[in-house]
């Protein structure tokens, strides 16, 4: 007998996002328009099953999702179906839908070439423009099947889906860097990646990168001639190019008076800038990417204009505090600037330590004394030796006898620094694997000598949710387990978490004062945001770490403090932020002995 389908948060997510997108086509209320749309995005990022939500009853408990949404999910979970979103698939083919996917290619125009011309596919518009069918429309020319030409051929060539931060973030600095080594001194006046890379999200579709200039075409030219792009399309001031993994990348010269506003649009996001448009309009102004034009609704003269040299002056001529890029994706960040209640978010030079590392002792590639090094060039005041203990398989573990000789060694090195006056300490630990059947790879014994430990899964990552996740619970309930490491397993476009209740674990988590991890490595960038989120408001405490195995890995950082900032995480919520005493009296070994 066929098992029946359960659909995932993804795929409820993009059956809303297509109904948003018909309801656009057919001209419905813009509310409605866009409470689909927040759904869609909310349910994509939901930490639950929605599934588990639906069993519960508690599908509302999602933002964006009211009483008639609700039953519309539900019918979906439970028969496949919904009357209305049929009804409207049957109204609007998938192919316009598929059409608005193209660059510049809205609501309004797809519509136009459906109704009037009979379009009902890319691959029908295409068609239809080699042909010069088109040029005839009124508001469309040949320029304009030109464009959309390149349009097809630019979404043609990108990736199906969207690549880790960690694979774009350095790709879009090496454009930049390109232009800036590839102009004049002073030729760009201001430039800065946009878009979803600059809300550090964890995964991307396109990169926007703005920049000021006086000499547009000489900066077009320059960015067409880089060695990682390909030209597809361009004007005075936007090109588009598609790079060789097929990431599209849009580079715009703006006004220096338009930088402000421009800057706060093409970072987005799209349902953050809804909500600073409707608070705009209620102001009797509207808002776009040059500036802010008064409406007949205000006080201001209709028609007056006002640029914005910065996004502070934009935000705070609405009365918001600047809002950080990571906070804005319409998840209450408008409504606590309105307030001055935002918080002071968590920073790179917040950080005194790591927790987990490793070095040759395992599957690390450099020295104790080496990494040790690297992390006190950092800034660090400690750094915690935690190699993979034996029950991993694929790496030689470091048990309990080899666990005493790496002592030794550690407390040389810690020995020779305080002799010298150095205020830096090598802490050492283990990166505990939690085995198939839920015990774990080092007994109590060996675990209460060390300083800290880890515990993660690496094996049998496949099992169902109900054993994946008591094997978790076992460990998190050992008192020498102070952290969980990269909790679902997984690794960002290869392979897919596990089937964790992340929400029973964190609420263990909590209860027994175990440390939830943020593994900062781009490849997992586990826990994400949404769960780092809730593990605060569920009372957990979060390390950083960057899980290096190399001196040079330190540098990943960066991506695990985007996630915390995402999560509205501030110093206070990161343990890792404490000097060495206080750390370790957090430590769950030591507040149980304490």
């Amino acid at each position: 007998m066929e098992e029946e389908h359960r659909f995932t948060n993804r795929e409820i997510a993009d059956i809303l996002a297509g109904v948003g997108a018909r309801l656009q086509i057919l001209d419905a209320n813009k509310f409605r328009v866009i409470a689909f749309q927040n759904a869609a995005e909310n349910i994509r990022n939901l930490a639950q099953d929605i599934n588990t939500l639906d069993e519960q009853g508690a599908l509302k408990s999602i933002p964006g999702v009211g009483n008639a949404l609700a039953d519309a999910i539900h019918a979906l979970l439970a028969d496949g179906y919904d009357a209305e979103f049929d009804a409207l698939a049957a109204q609007v083919p998938q192919g316009v839908v598929d059409m608005m996917q193209i660059p510049d290619m809205g609501p309004k125009k797809a519509k136009r070439l459906w109704e009037e011309l009979g379009i009902d596919s890319v691959e029908a518009l295409r068609g239809a423009a080699e042909r010069g069918e088109l040029r005839d429309l009124k508001g469309f020319g040949a320029k304009s099947e030109e464009k959309i030409l390149k349009g097809i051929e630019l979404i043609g060539q990108r990736t199906d889906e969207r690549l880790p931060i960690g694979v774009v973030r350095p790709l879009a600095l090496g454009l930049v860097a390109g232009l800036e080594h590839a102009l004049p001194a002073h030729t760009l006046q201001r430039i800065e990646v946009a878009g979803s890379l600059r809300r550090w999200k964890e995964t991307i579709g396109d990169v926007d990168i703005l920049c000021v200039s006086a000499d547009a075409a000489a900066v077009m030219a320059a960015f067409k001639n880089l060695p990682e792009v390909s030209r597809v399309g361009s004007g005075e001031t936007k090109t588009s190019v598609v790079l060789g993994n097929g990431l599209q990348v849009d580079l715009r010269v703006v006004d220096a008076q338009h930088w402000g506003a421009a800057l706060q649009y093409f970072t987005g996001s799209k349902e953050h800038n809804v909500a600073v448009r409707e608070l705009a309009q209620k102001s009797g102004w509207s808002l776009n990417e040059y500036g802010l034009t008064a409406t007949d609704d205000g006080e201001a003269p209709a028609g007056q204009v006002l640029f914005f040299p910065s996004e502070e002056e934009v935000y705070a001529f609405l009365g918001l505090e600047w809002i950080p890029p990571e906070l804005r994706e319409n998840r209450g960040e408008v409504a606590a600037a309105r307030r001055n209640g935002l918080p002071r978010l968590i920073t790179r030079a917040d950080i005194r330590g790591e927790l987990h590392g490793h070095t040759t002792w395992s599957d690390g590639t450099e020295s104790v004394a080496a990494m040790a090094a690297a992390a006190m060039a950092r800034g660090y005041r400690y750094w915690a030796v935690t190699d993979h203990s034996v029950g991993l398989g694929i790496v030689q573990g470091v048990d309990g006898e080899r666990l005493r000789k790496q002592r030794a060694e550690i407390d040389a090195v810690n020995s020779q620094w305080a002799e010298e006056g150095i205020d830096f300490a090598l802490l050492q630990g283990s990166e505990v694997e939690i085995l198939a059947d839920g015990t774990l790879g080092l007994p109590d014994d060996v675990l209460a000598k060390l300083d800290v430990a880890v515990a993660s899964i690496h094996s049998a990552q496949r099992q169902d949710r109900d054993t994946i996740t008591a094997r978790t619970l076992r460990a998190i309930e050992n008192p020498y387990i102070d952290i969980l490491g990269h909790p679902t397993g997984r690794l960002l476009g290869s392979r897919p978490p596990t089937e964790l209740d992340m929400e029973r674990v964190l609420a263990a988590c909590a209860a027994t004062g175990t440390i939830v991890e943020i593994n900062a490595n781009p490849a997992r960038l586990d826990v994400n945001d949404i769960y780092a989120r809730r593990a605060i408001e569920l009372g957990c405490k979060i390390a950083i770490n960057c899980d290096a195995h190399a001196a040079v890995e330190m540098n990943l950082l960066e991506y695990g403090i985007g996630v915390a900032r995402r999560a509205w995480l501030t110093a206070a919520d990161v343990v890792n932020t404490l000097p060495p005493q206080a750390l370790l009296s957090q430590l769950k070994r030591n507040r149980r002995s304490a």
